[in-house]
């Protein structure tokens, strides 16, 4: 599977060194950034769901790029302060898309993602002004799992401090407010929301009702972490049929960004599910019964 033309490939290096690296290669690409393509897709969250194995599943097709860099540029969430010239110069020169394209006689997407980018009250919006006949790609896991996932994945990268129950009960307080600063400022980051979002993340329907109302339904594919696990190449190939390119044969579908977790005590479960039940309804209704939690 061929990974390299949207990331460093296998080479790690230091923070500081791939910093340096960054600011190099942008400070080079925005002198050809009218001369590169925008994206055709985004798949928009949800975090911890498998978008990094979708995303790589799809860049195995040779027609399918992504950022010269990473998987996610965050322009839209974290990099809004920057101007779309600089959004434009992580992606790679339209002539060799081109060149691809005139090769193979099929088309190409370039894509980016972020999970972020799927909750975010003010990206749909974005994305429509920006972007306005791309299409967006949403995986949704079960919303108990993945905020319980969520949880250790903030204590592993040293972020939260509380324990499970305690945290769920302090998301209230540590998000008030938050999505009215980001309203009122389009360059304000919130670290709380950004990190402790565990159950609001979880109500899948809104945001879904998001994309649908700034993009419409066509440009709007659901899928669900269930299936792509159990049918990995079905799920795919929806996905490239939705973005109009033929499925990679004989693919391979390994788990990237895998962590085995507590699934969490019966009663701060049960505290969760209590808090979805209006969402996954509502869900269930926009997805036409596929997605059930």
């Amino acid at each position: 599977m061929a990974h390299g033309r949207g990331s460093l490939g296998k080479f790690s290096l230091p923070t500081p060194a791939r910093r340096v690296v960054r600011t190099a290669t942008t400070s080079i690409t925005r002198l050809t950034a009218d001369k590169r393509a925008l994206p055709d897709f985004l798949i928009v969250g949800a975090q911890r769901a498998g978008t990094t194995s979708l995303f790589y599943y799809l860049l195995a097709h040779e027609n399918v790029f992504g950022p010269i860099r990473n998987k996610g540029v965050h322009w839209y969430d974290s990099g809004f302060h920057h101007p779309p010239s600089w959004y434009r110069s992580h992606f790679p020169l339209q002539q060799n898309l081109d060149d691809v394209q005139s090769r193979t006689g099929l088309p190409t997407a370039v894509g980016e993602g972020s999970p972020y980018y799927l909750y975010h009250p003010q990206i749909a919006a974005r994305i429509a002004g920006c972007l306005p006949t791309t299409k967006v790609i949403a995986l949704l896991r079960d919303p108990v799992d993945r905020a319980i996932s969520h949880h250790q994945h903030e204590l592993a990268r040293g972020f939260e401090k509380l324990p499970l129950g305690a945290a769920i009960d302090a998301e209230e307080s540590r998000l008030e407010g938050e999505h009215e600063k980001m309203a009122a400022d389009p360059t304000y980051v919130s670290f709380a929301d950004m990190h402790f979002s565990y159950a609001a993340r979880g109500h899948y329907a809104e945001q879904i009702e998001r994309y649908h109302h700034h993009l419409g339904r066509d440009q709007v594919l659901v899928l669900d972490q269930r299936q792509l696990l159990a049918e990995p190449e079905k799920t795919v190939r929806r996905a490239f049929d939705f973005l109009g390119i033929p499925p990679v044969e004989d693919g391979e579908y390994p788990t990237y960004n895998k962590r085995e977790y507590d699934k969490g005590d019966a009663e701060v479960r049960d505290k969760l599910a209590k808090k979805f039940v209006g969402s996954n309804q509502r869900l269930a209704d926009l997805t036409d019964g596929e997605i059930i939690f």
